[in-house]
């Protein structure tokens, strides 16, 4: 398999492996994954103060609902529903998107090696199958992994994005030495 196809489908540079096969990010990688966390950060910060405000919302209609309500029953069924439940689902919800979007902010680095399999799941939607994990594609990756054959995907752990990936059978032995001359 071409190297070069890899890198250019995946957006990775040669110092991107090097970086993830040691179990870290190469600078380029750092500067970007922190970039996507602090949009994803705003982004989760702007979803989460519109849920606490149907929260809020929700509370407040439940509390002058169950205030006028004629009958004993009503109120109390009122204020348990509007007044407890739902203002606790939707700022859970909003506290549930803030802490993911935390969980980006020290990314892990992680890898799967293995038989790699191609899913179309139509409408130029594919995924790259490997040990059971999925990583979803922008585009057909025929020309550039080949389906059925082994590789080492360097992924992040809390996205499953794709950060470089190298072709086992000739990749291990070439690059196995490429790292022993670097070291």
């Amino acid at each position: 398999m071409d190297e070069r196809r890899l890198r250019k489908f995946f957006h990775f540079a040669e110092d991107d492996l090097l970086a993830n096969h040691r179990g870290g990010f190469s600078e380029d990688q750092k500067k970007r994954l922190s970039q996507e966390a602090k949009a994803e950060q705003a982004s989760a910060r702007s979803s989460a103060t519109i849920l606490f405000v149907i929260a809020a919302a929700g509370l407040a209609v439940g509390l002058t609902i169950g205030s006028i309500a004629p009958t004993l029953m009503g109120r109390v069924l009122m204020l348990l529903l509007m007044g407890i439940l739902w203002p606790s689902v939707w700022a859970g919800k909003g506290v549930q998107i803030i802490r993911a979007a935390n969980i980006l902010q020290k990314p892990h680095p992680c890898e799967v090696s293995g038989q790699v399999h191609i899913v179309h799941h139509g409408e130029g939607e594919y995924t790259l199958q490997v040990e059971g994990l999925e990583f979803d594609l922008d585009k057909n990756p025929s020309g550039a992994v080949m389906e059925g054959d082994e590789y080492t995907i360097y992924y992040v752990e809390a996205t499953e994005e794709i950060l470089s990936i190298e072709y086992l059978i000739r990749g291990n032995y070439r690059l196995s030495h490429a790292w022993n001359m670097r070291k």
